[in-house]
């Protein structure tokens, strides 16, 4: 409920209009890890099945672009998607057998990719590793 409310706020104070569908969405959207549209779709349906498949995706379009929410492409299956405003940043491992997600944080990866960038002259704007 906590998540819900600074979300809530962050996206008022950015004079985003939130109709009460939009706040069925995002609270369904705060309840998970990770997820992906179609996902969202049936959880938000579980609670209201008049809410149409296209209001999920336009609503779940409209928390990307206000920066609440962040799509992530594992390249196995689709989309992911996370509620990431005010979460510490994290990396991730996802198995490609059973789609299984684990979040983590290693300082000395984010060391090394310092290092990198650094060596070659580059600026690191995002970052893949696959294993």
């Amino acid at each position: 409920m906590k998540r819900f409310v600074e979300v809530e706020q962050f996206l008022r104070s950015r004079g985003v209009r939130l109709t009460s569908q939009r706040q069925l969405v995002l609270r369904r959207a705060v309840a998970y890890l990770h997820f992906t549209a179609e996902e969202l779709v049936k959880n938000v349906r579980a609670f209201d099945a008049s809410i149409a498949r296209g209001t999920v995706y336009r609503t779940l379009a409209l928390l990307h672009r206000a920066g609440v929410v962040e799509k992530h492409d594992f390249r196995y299956g689709p989309p992911n998607y996370e509620v990431t405003l005010a979460k510490a940043h994290h990396d991730h491992l996802m198995c490609v057998q059973c789609g299984e997600i684990i979040e983590f944080q290693e300082p000395r990866v984010e060391t090394i990719q310092e290092q990198v960038v650094k060596r070659y002259g580059y600026q690191l704007l995002s970052h893949t590793h696959k294993l």
